[in-house]
């Protein structure tokens, strides 16, 4: 049984944004997103505070246009590319 990804409570999505939200944030569990991070296909969090890590959005951002860029490179657009097609 999948876990439920945490909502944030504010209106809008943070610029640094932590664990459990960033994960939330690409659309996948924790768990895969600190598998992600821990094998280098994800950026590496920036200290917040002495001891609190987060992720800027912009980097999670990049990130993300850089994996669209690559589907779209490689000819494996989304299905609702061709579907829309």
């Amino acid at each position: 049984m999948r876990t439920p990804l945490p909502q944030s409570p504010l209106p809008f999505v943070p610029l640094l944004l932590r664990r459990d939200l960033a994960a939330s944030y690409l659309g996948m569990s924790p768990s895969t997103f600190d598998a992600e991070v821990k094998a280098g296909r994800l950026p590496k969090p920036i200290p917040i505070t002495n001891t609190l890590k987060g992720w800027h959005r912009a980097d999670l951002d990049a990130w993300a246009d850089n994996q669209r860029a690559k589907c779209e490179a490689d000819g494996d657009g989304s299905s609702w590319d061709r579907v829309l097609a």
